[in-house]
């Protein structure tokens, strides 16, 4: 692609979405990065890959002391570099350094010299959520990345820990097969994990019953009252459930949400009409029958093996009448993947040895529980999509 062409194509992205396509969004992304690509030279491209672990380093260490949550509390006035130390306790040279850096990048405004502002993207930086992305990739991922050269030349690279004797990257780096173990015996990264997945859905993208067409496929639901509708397995600390049951308030029936101890005594309180129930998802499924079972960014944790004890047990619960199984996750296209989904595919053989799916590979996986792949509903606005499964009728 020539620069013409490429630039052409942003600025007809750019013009859709100006005009409201909200769907116009990602493309717009994928076509300014296509023309960045053009525009780069080889080097150029290669020397922006290797710098991008100081732009890390510099975010870490500006979260940490606390020098983006100063601007945001000046709401919009400027604040000097002196100033800054004096909030902070930090030292004025690391303090102009790291600032340099984050101004480049955009996660704040250089408006003066040593002077800072606050942008829409340095509010976004220090909500909680984005703080707790923060220390779950960058303090985790950089310890893996420090030994995975040592890695490779020992025990090498093992994707999946199905074989008790299976050495991980995580577990050669953090002392655990995959990352459900540290967070076990970590609070402050517990916390970060649990942050992090209850932020995960910002506002311009959708969610899954905004995807897959509820109203349409439920159908007609049990008079019964005691009769369970949803069951959100894994459900973390409930997000999927309190925004669906807001979402739909007049549906009848139980909601039942189900996780590990550890997960469920961190609520301060769910919505009313949601149960909380513990549960681990390897063991037999305790609630029959539901109109829905529901697995968000459950699977990719896991390798096929894995996978497959997971399935089983809710196959086993299910009526195959009546019970549909909703998979809220990523499904990769054979060729052309973009970036993110890409590199969610790496972080998932990185922190659980687990694997992102093709469509092949979700078809194989759920065909040897018994399932049949009814429809996959994705949105040009999500990363993730939503496979509809039943039990495989003969």
């Amino acid at each position: 692609m020539i620069v013409s062409e490429a630039l052409a194509k942003v600025q007809l992205l750019a013009a859709e979405e100006s005009a409201g396509n909200k769907d116009a969004h990602p493309e717009l992304l994928k076509a300014i990065h296509e023309l960045q690509l053009t525009v780069e030279t080889p080097l150029e491209t290669t020397s922006r890959l290797n710098f991008q672990i100081m732009q890390n380093i510099s975010t870490r260490v500006a979260i940490e002391h606390q020098f983006l949550h100063v601007l945001v509390a000046q709401d919009g006035n400027p604040v000097s570099a002196t100033e800054l130390a004096k909030e902070t306790g930090s030292d004025l040279l690391l303090i102009i350094r790291i600032m340099r850096v984050l101004s480049a990048i955009g996660l704040c405004d250089e408006v003066g010299n040593q002077l800072y502002a606050a942008n829409d993207k340095t509010r976004f930086k220090i909500l909680p959520g984005s703080i707790a992305a923060e220390k779950h990739h960058f303090d985790l991922d950089f310890g893996m990345g420090g030994r995975l050269v040592d890695y490779m030349r020992g025990p090498g690279i093992q994707q999946f820990a199905d074989d008790p004797g299976a050495v991980t990257l995580f577990k050669y780096a953090h002392g655990t097969d995959v990352i459900f173990g540290l967070l076990e015996k970590h609070p402050e990264q517990k916390q970060a994990f649990d942050d992090y997945m209850a932020a995960r859905r910002i506002d311009y993208m959708p969610q899954w019953f905004e995807i897959f067409p509820v109203a349409e496929r439920l159908g007609s639901l049990r008079e019964d009252p005691s009769a369970t509708l949803m069951v959100d397995v894994g459900g973390g600390p409930g997000q999927e459930l309190s925004r669906f049951k807001e979402r739909y308030p007049e549906l009848p029936g139980r909601f039942v949400l189900q996780d590990l101890p550890l997960t469920l005594k961190r609520i301060e309180k769910l919505p009313s009409g949601i149960e909380a129930v513990e549960y681990d998802f390897f063991t037999p499924q305790p609630v029959k029958g539901s109109r829905l079972y529901f697995l968000r960014d459950v699977l990719h944790n896991w390798s096929d093996a894995k996978s497959t004890q997971i399935l089983s047990r809710i196959v086993a619960a299910m009526d195959p009448e009546y019970s549909t199984l909703i998979i809220d996750d990523y499904v990769l296209p054979d060729t052309g993947a973009d970036l993110r989904a890409a590199e969610m595919d790496i972080l998932m053989w990185l922190h659980t040895a687990g694997l992102e799916r093709t469509v092949s590979q979700w078809k194989n996986l759920l065909g040897t529980v018994g399932l049949e792949l009814v429809k996959i509903w994705s949105s040009p606005r999500g990363k993730e999509s939503v496979l509809e499964t039943r039990v495989r009728r003969r």
